[in-house]
C-alpha cells in the first residue's frame, strides 16, 4: 500500500527501472516511502500537498508577519491577543495575505494587517490557513470520463469539483456517480468519472500536486538506493583495471541535493 507522504508512485519507480514483475513490490514501496519521508526532511516542510494549518506565533510589534508554510492559498482566521481579526483590503481595515507563486517552488509568504499590528508577545498571534500546492479552479467540460491537466506535477489529492455557472460544488461519491456527483477515476492518475447526464457542463475542478522536480528527486533516490542492493558497503568498483567507477553513498546524493535546493524551506 502506498504510503500517505509518498512522493511517486510505484508505477512511476517501475517504469523508470524497467521492472515488469510484482516480486519486488513490497521493498519497492517501502524505499519510495522513506526516500520521500527524506526528502520532506531535507527541504523542512510539514507537507505538500493542501492541508490546514493551525500556527501560534510571537507577535513581532509590526504588521506583517511570516507564515511558516506555503504556498498560502487561504487564510481562515487570525487572532491577535484574543482578538478575531476579520478579512480585510487595501480599503479596509483587517488582515491580508501575500498571494502564492502560480508555479512551483514558490516562497513563504507574509501575512499584514491594516489598521493594527502584531502586538509584541510570546505566542500571542493565531492563524489558521490552508498551505500546500494546489491547481484552482481548472477549468473542465464534463465527458463520461476526465483527466484534469496536471501542468505543474502529478495529481495529488481532489479539493472538489464545483459547477462553473451556479458555484454550487458535486459531491464526490465511490460508487458510480448521479447526476450531480462524481467520483475519482480507480485507473487513471487526475481521472475524474461524471454521470453521462452531465455530459456537456462546465465544472471547475480543483486538486492539489506533487511539484514535478520533488517527484523527480524521489523516483532517482529510489532507483538509487534499488541498485544499492548489488553493492552494498561499496564506494567505488574497479572495471577490469581499467577504468573505476565511483558510487553516490552521502546521506542525500548530490545529485538530489541540488534538485531539492530550491525547494527547500528557511526559517527564523
Amino acid at each position: 500500500m502506498a504510503g500517505p507522504s509518498d512522493l511517486v508512485t510505484l508505477a512511476s519507480v517501475k517504469a523508470w527501472l524497467n521492472i515488469t514483475s510484482a516480486n519486488d513490490d513490497g521493498p519497492l514501496g517501502s524505499v519510495i516511502t522513506q526516500c520521500s519521508l527524506k526528502i520532506i526532511n531535507h527541504i523542512n516542510r510539514n507537507w505538500l500537498l493542501p492541508r490546514t494549518y493551525t500556527e501560534v506565533l510571537n507577535g513581532n510589534g509590526k504588521q506583517a508577519i511570516m507564515l511558516r508554510n506555503y504556498p498560502v492559498t487561504a487564510v481562515l482566521s487570525v487572532t491577535v491577543d484574543g482578538v478575531s481579526i476579520p478579512a480585510g483590503s487595501w480599503q479596509s481595515n483587517g488582515y491580508m495575505f501575500q498571494p502564492p507563486d502560480d508555479t512551483p517552488p514558490g516562497s513563504r509568504q507574509t501575512l499584514q494587517l491594516r489598521g493594527s499590528c502584531f502586538n509584541k508577545g510570546q505566542q500571542n498571534v493565531t492563524v489558521v490557513y490552508v498551505a500546500g500546492y494546489q491547481v484552482s479552479a481548472e477549468a473542465v467540460t464534463v465527458a463520461a470520463a476526465v483527466t484534469v491537466q496536471q501542468p505543474y506535477g502529478a495529481w495529488g489529492s481532489d479539493l472538489g469539483v464545483k459547477n462553473a455557472a451556479t458555484g454550487a460544488a458535486l459531491t464526490k461519491v465511490v460508487g458510480a456517480p448521479a447526476q450531480g456527483q462524481y467520483q475519482l477515476s480507480t485507473t487513471i492518475v487526475g481521472g475524474y468519472v461524471f454521470n453521462a447526464a452531465d455530459a456537456g457542463l462546465n465544472v471547475q475542478i480543483s486538486y492539489g500536486y506533487i511539484p514535478g522536480d520533488l517527484a523527480q528527486a524521489a523516483l532517482e533516490w529510489v532507483a538509487e538506493r534499488y541498485s544499492y542492493r548489488s553493492r552494498i558497503g561499496q564506494t567505488s568498483k574497479s572495471l577490469g583495471g581499467q577504468e573505476t567507477v565511483s558510487f553516490a553513498i552521502g546521506t542525500v546524493p548530490s545529485f538530489i541535493g541540488d534538485m531539492l535546493q530550491q525547494y527547500t524551506s528557511v526559517t527564523q
